[in-house]
């Protein structure tokens, strides 16, 4: 009987601790259902309100695809469509400041516009043919000089070292030359011997127009005078060779010249950049050395091989032209097109390679280019038909998508996709996106693109 007793508490303290957990359960729930109610009624826009781990979740898979990139990439028909679309502020998505860039568009007051980005049109240029060749950057061989000393000596004072830009006279090195002391020296003894031998016949000039001295003494003195006159001539070459000027060798003369008698100074050629040295402080050189190699690099030269059934073609236009317009590229500056001409097409073909070689001139602004490199060059061949182009500046990129800034109306400027064709030189073809004569950024163009891609550094109609 007492087992049976103890057995129905128990249960009933079992049914007890169900009934409690149901109770509190129905409590949260209940709460739970006041809160999301009243949420709903605070929403005046109507919409959905998801969990925050919800969210989370959507925000984190959109982050994993690297964004919405939200209405610039929207397809839109025309320009004037942009005007109907309502942004979430409730106005025209153009004359809001926050929204105006998820469709493309920037706003640019006429002063920031006039003063920060270049604009110009959609060109109609002719159509033209491109043969592609492999080449290499040399040096321009009649803008590179090798600086060699005229007398051999000890390096006393390197004052020029590799890559310094020098102009043409500034001193490189000064070099202790026994050379040039002994050229000092016996022009001094030379001018000595011309001051007697000039004393000596200004005096039997005298002595013989006075009938005391003889002809034969006046004639001697006469031709010792211009004897000696001939020997300092060839003394004050010499030492016009070592790299002395007048104003230097009166000097000389005068017993007052500056630094040590025997300091041959070594002057840069021409100006350029030092891309060679073989000199350092205490060295022993000799006149057959080459020391420094000065070259001015702002103009360089890029040889090409041209095979027997390009040369035709070539050959054609090269003659008709003479001078046929090129495009130098190089793998370190892929986006920067260098601007040449064809200056030679050789005349004899190699035996082994049987090929011609083509001589570029090329411009290296920025010094970009280096002799050595290898590269890509195409020329320029008369077509057939007219194309819309745009200097290559001003078209954009973003995720794999070519885009210019076009204007569209008073100080808004728009976005416009674009299907880029061929490029010629500076220009490129732009076979959709916009029209021939539309305006648009040609210069300054990525401070817009900065503009327009703020969503993906955070920006946003919600901020």
């Amino acid at each position: 009987m007492k087992d049976k007793i103890i057995s129905l508490v128990t249960k009933n303290k079992i049914l007890l601790i169900v009934a409690i957990i149901f109770l509190v359960f129905g409590i949260i729930v209940g709460r739970k259902s006041n809160s999301k109610g009243h949420l709903s009624d605070h929403n005046p826009s109507g919409h959905e309100i998801h969990d925050e781990e919800g969210e989370h979740d959507e925000h984190e898979e959109n982050d994993e695809h690297g964004h919405d990139d939200h209405g610039h990439e929207t397809e839109i028909g025309s320009l004037d469509d942009l005007e109907e679309i309502i942004c979430e502020h409730d106005v025209s998505v153009i004359d809001c400041d926050s929204c105006r860039f998820e469709v493309g568009v920037v706003k640019l007051s006429p002063a920031i516009a006039d003063s920060l980005i270049e604009t110009g049109v959609v060109e109609d240029i002719e159509r033209k043919k491109v043969l592609t060749f492999t080449g290499q950057v040399q040096l321009d061989r009649t803008k590179s000089v090798d600086v060699v000393p005229i007398g051999g000596g000890q390096v006393k004072r390197v004052i020029k070292l590799l890559g310094e830009k020098v102009k043409k006279g500034d001193v490189l090195a000064v070099i202790h030359s026994a050379d040039l002391g002994q050229a000092k020296a016996r022009f001094l003894e030379i001018q000595a011997k011309l001051e007697l031998a000039q004393a000596t016949f200004k005096r039997e000039k005298k002595l013989y127009e006075k009938k005391i001295s003889s002809e034969s003494d006046y004639l001697i003195a006469m031709n010792e005078m211009k004897a000696a006159e001939a020997s300092h001539t060839a003394a004050d070459k010499r030492l016009r060779l070592f790299g002395l000027e007048t104003k230097q060798i009166e000097s000389i003369k005068a017993g007052k010249e500056n630094g040590d008698f025997a300091d041959l100074v070594l002057r840069a050629p021409q100006a350029g950049i030092i891309i060679k040295q073989n000199i350092s402080a205490g060295k022993i050189v000799e006149t057959t050395e080459v020391l420094y190699t000065v070259a001015d690099l702002s103009n360089l030269w890029v040889w090409c091989d041209v095979y027997e059934d390009e040369l035709a073609i070539l050959h054609e236009q090269f003659v008709k032209d003479k001078i046929l317009q090129a495009v130098v590229r190089v793998h370190a500056f892929e986006e920067d097109a260098f601007t040449g001409v064809v200056d030679l097409v050789a005349n004899v073909m190699d035996e082994h390679t049987r090929t011609v070689k083509m001589r570029v001139q090329v411009k290296n602004p920025g010094n970009k280019l280096r002799p050595g490199m290898f590269s890509e060059v195409q020329v320029m061949i008369s077509g057939e038909g007219r194309i819309a182009a745009v200097p290559r500046n001003a078209i954009m990129s973003d995720g794999g998508k070519k885009f210019v800034f076009q204007h569209w109306k008073e100080d808004l400027w728009v976005r416009k996709d674009v299907t880029v064709g061929s490029i010629y030189g500076d220009y490129a073809e732009i076979q959709s996106g916009v029209a021939l004569g539309a305006t648009i950024v040609t210069g300054g163009a990525f401070m817009l693109k900065s503009d327009v891609l703020r969503e993906k550094m955070g920006a946003g109609c919600a901020d």
